[in-house]
């Protein structure tokens, strides 16, 4: 089975009201996403300037038995 780990980041969303306010922190913000998604790091949410991120947890080098799995 799949696990995730997660992550939250605060990315502040009030921007300045003149166009090229606009672009900047567009553009930052682009940056700071794309940092995480170089990570593995995957958008699944965003409520009130938080981002909610996840990404699948390595596997473990040992099998886990599944209920009722036996010999």
């Amino acid at each position: 089975m799949k696990q995730f780990e997660y992550k939250v980041a605060v990315i502040a969303t009030h921007v300045p009201l003149t166009t090229k306010g606009y672009e900047g922190a567009a553009q930052e913000f682009e940056t700071r996403l794309n940092a995480l998604g170089d990570q593995g790091w995957e958008l699944v949410q965003r409520a009130d300037g938080f981002f909610f991120f996840r990404r699948e947890k390595p596997e473990s080098g040992g099998e886990t038995q599944t209920a009722g799995g036996g010999q």
